[in-house]
């Protein structure tokens, strides 16, 4: 099962009937053809002139191919790849579609695929000029196409010898280890979690009086993602995915462009380090029993099980249901599966295979089972129709408990009309990597507890599982991001920033009532609420120069490090800056606030960043999701450069409130929150001590969107901007709000950078705000660079992430940091 990474598709030599319409290589004894699809080429071999072909395998690529052509030494085979349209899986539409092209070059030794200058343009026509520079004909939207030449050499960044310092310390910043939100084995002895460290991803196990170590690491900076990682009850068997989820096409991540497509695949590895990981199947969402007999895991095609063999992994694959299915829960005691499919939750038994469906109105959506302690209840969410741009639901959501046996249902409890009446999930997978509480949380005296907005903040609430009147958990103003049940059933542990907006704290609290008491004492940031055995919790924590780590606090309320990834010797903890939390008043009177990066040594340099989303928040500190961590070091470079940065939270951001998040006239319906980034730009020159001169915007996603409007409504007060995936156009009445409809104001330099596999804003918005900006200000300095194959973060190899950072920043500090 497991996938080859490199070089062609391996095949057994055999004859083989070459086309005449092959190209060859200039000896004669080589030879290149298209695909029957055009999604790759077909190679082929011969030991002389007249002798008999044999083939030498096959590649495929994403998109099409066009033109194959041999180099002079026969070495490599440059071709045109076309690629485009939009693809479904994409938030951010609108505006037309387009085509681009790239001249790839495929190593015949090597079996890597790699691209020459990749920009947001059309290239065609390649034609070697020696044994490593290829001519082609670039053309940006209606231009006239212009004859380049370049040579053939990996993608990475570069600097000039007096830069190269710079380049180094960028780096080691981007490079600091990431740990991810813990797992946790169900008796609460062990845990396992993900860390990205560097070009390597790793997964660390550690029992609970022990230290992590790691038991799966892959190297070479592949660009596969790590994720979903299950343990079995006991700890002595774990279960990860290796490889993102697929786009519309079916398409798995593949940011180094292995000629052989990889897959989304289920492996297994015992924690014991006796052997090593094997693959168990093309999937996702793997899940062990409570009684440690099964692996169960979702499919394109079904959810599937397998026994689990005390010494020999997985047994014969058994299909439980056909078609797709989402969030398997397994009952506690491991005779019924619940999972959703379309608007239902659906139920199974695992030994007759009887399935039923609970019943529900058909305007309603049922989703996040959770089954009682004992199993012989089901509880879900139910929610009616789409929630307006008000946030307020026009039919209130509801708990909705169902019983195993006679397969009745009732309502449970109901939320009052108004504020609060959309259902508003927790955050249970803070970092992002597939670890994923339940939303509604069952004590083991019969109560569920759950988030509601009721009072304008995302608090917990609790209600007697038979029905009744709920009652809040978590009083204060601010609101719990992620929560999770002691292993004892009787009270919740929980992430909120309840007493400081700008942080992430751990608390808990009986689901009984009574005051929450801190479960943490530092001033660090933690997330990622993982109660343990013993009345122990596993968390994340990070500080402003402290990488996020997992660590334990025990009973007796003490921290301490769980070990796993090392911080490098050339990590500059020491010159990054305490980020200063900081308010002002947008024009409207919208009070906004902001995390300031005071440089060491101000130099007159300003930068605005703004996050994206736009439901985040940062902090004053690192991160919890990885890319948010990444743009969290970019800042403390900029300050490391001398500038001022303020990360701005704009309102439709989380954690601050119904109000802040649901703000009127946002994004296409009249993008208010661009006003907060302007009220912080006059805050910024507003700091005497900063004698902030030059300012640049960035951002990405969201973040790109708002940096694109302030380059297109205000030129005059920016003096460049970093554009990384951002939305740039609205459909229909939206435009007249977007960007685009502001480009002919456009007087900014910009640099644009998109990865062409964005499964959250389609590549099309930087390719046309790119041709708009070219057609009608051809003079300004505009730089575009595409990721083949990268997706909406552009970090799926440390590579590409640094390679986007260095190049963006100093297209940046070219301006800010100039006499002028």
């Amino acid at each position: 099962m497991a996938h080859a990474l490199a070089g062609v598709s391996p095949v057994a030599a055999s004859s083989v009937d070459v086309p005449a319409s092959a190209a060859l290589s200039a000896d004669g004894l080589q030879a290149a053809w298209i695909k029957v699809d055009g999604t790759g080429l077909l190679l082929a071999k011969r030991s002389n002139t007249a002798g008999g072909w044999v083939s030498a395998g096959e590649f495929t690529i994403r998109g099409v191919v066009r033109s194959p052509q041999f180099s002079p030494d026969g070495k490599s085979v440059a071709f045109q790849n076309i690629r485009g349209g939009y693809p479904t899986t994409a938030r951010y539409r609108g505006g037309p579609s387009f085509n681009w092209s790239y001249i790839a070059v495929y190593t015949i030794g090597g079996g890597e695929i790699s691209y020459l200058d990749p920009s947001l343009a059309f290239d065609s026509d390649a034609r070697w000029e020696a044994a490593d520079t290829l001519s082609f004909t670039r053309r940006i939207g209606e231009e006239a196409g212009t004859r380049i030449s370049r040579k053939v050499e990996p993608l990475v960044a570069r600097a000039s010898a007096g830069e190269q310092k710079k380049l180094n310390l960028l780096e080691s910043l981007l490079s600091a280890p990431f740990s991810y939100q813990p797992a946790r084995a169900a008796d609460g002895r062990s845990l396992a979690f993900v860390a990205r460290e560097g070009r390597s991803r790793t997964i660390y196990f550690a029992r609970l009086e022990g230290k992590a170590r790691s038991i799966v690491r892959y190297g070479g900076d592949d660009g596969l993602e790590l994720s979903q990682v299950a343990l079995s009850p006991d700890g002595n068997w774990l279960a990860y995915v290796r490889g993102g989820a697929p786009n519309a096409k079916g398409e798995i991540p593949n940011a180094r462009s292995f000629p052989v497509p990889v897959e989304q695949q289920i492996w297994l590895v015992s924690t014991s380090g006796s052997a090593k990981a094997v693959p168990v199947s093309i999937g996702s969402q793997p899940q062990f029993s409570p009684d440690g007999s099964l692996l169960l895991w979702t499919t394109a095609t079904g959810v599937a099980m397998a026994p689990l063999g005390k010494a020999s992994g997985v047994g014969a694959v058994d299909y439980v249901s056909a078609g797709r299915a989402e969030r398997i829960r397994i009952s506690p005691d491991s005779k019924r599966i619940a999972f959703e499919r379309s608007a239902h939750v659906e139920v199974v038994d695992l030994e007759s295979r009887a399935q039923w469906v609970l019943e529900k109105p058909s305007i309603a959506t049922d989703s996040h089972a959770t089954w009682s302690p004992d199993g012989t209840a089901l509880a879900v969410v139910r929610t009616f129709g789409e929630t307006p741009a008000t946030g307020i639901a026009k039919r209130p959501w509801e708990i909705v408990a169902a019983d195993a046996a006679t397969r009745t249902t009732r309502t449970v409890w109901r939320a009052e009309p108004g504020v609060g009446s959309a259902f508003f999930p927790l955050d249970q997978d803070q970092s992002k990597n597939g670890v994923e509480w339940e939303q509604l949380l069952w004590s083991a005296s019969g109560e569920i507890a759950f988030a509601w907005e009721q009072g304008g903040w995302r608090r917990l609430y609790a209600v007697p599982a038979a029905g009744g009147a709920a009652r809040l958990l978590t009083p204060g103003e601010g609101e719990v991001e992620a929560a999770a049940v002691s292993l004892d059933g009787k009270s919740i542990i929980y992430s909120t920033n309840i007493g400081d907006r700008a942080s992430r704290r751990m608390w808990s609290v009986p689901f009984g009532g009574g005051v929450p008491q801190p479960a943490s004492v530092a001033t660090a940031n933690q997330w990622g609420p993982t109660p343990m055995a013993d009345g122990a919790i596993a968390m994340v924590q990070s500080d402003h120069s402290v990488p996020p780590a997992v660590v334990l606090r025990d009973a007796k309320g003490r921290t301490r490090s769980l070990g796993g990834p090392e911080l490098a010797s050339a990590f500059p903890a020491k010159r990054m800056v305490r980020p200063q939390p900081v308010s002002f008043a947008a024009p409207d009177g919208m009070p906004i606030s902001g995390e300031l990066f005071v440089p060491a040594k101000p130099n007159g340099c300003g930068v605005i960043f703004i996050h994206g989303g736009s439901r985040r928040q940062m902090l004053l500190g690192f991160h919890y999701i990885d890319v948010y961590a990444n743009l969290y070091e970019l800042n403390q470079y900029f300050a490391m450069q001398g500038c001022a940065v303020l990360s701005v939270e704009y309102r439709t951001g989380i954690m601050l409130g119904h109000a802040f998040r649901n703000a009127p006239a946002r994004g296409e319906m009249g993008a208010s929150e661009y006003q907060d980034v302007l009220a912080g730009l006059t805050y910024l020159r507003s700091r005497p001590e900063l004698n902030v001169k030059q300012v640049g915007i960035y951002g990405l996603s969201y973040g790109g969107l708002l940096t694109a409007q302030a380059l297109a409504r205000d030129p005059d007060k920016f003096a460049v901007g970093f554009d990384m995936a951002g939305v740039h156009t609205y459909p229909g009445e939206g435009f007249q709000h977007a960007p685009l409809a502001f480009v002919d104001k456009w007087n900014t330099p910009v640099y644009f950078a998109s990865g062409d596999d964005d499964r959250n804003v389609d590549h099309s918005h930087s390719i046309l705000l790119y041709n708009e900006i070219r057609k009608r200000r051809p003079a300004l300095d505009v730089v575009a660079e595409a990721f083949p194959n990268e997706v909406h973060d552009l970090y799926l190899t440390m590579d590409d992430l640094v390679k986007v950072y260095w190049n963006g920043s100093s297209f940046m500090l070219k301006y800010l940091l100039s006499a002028e």
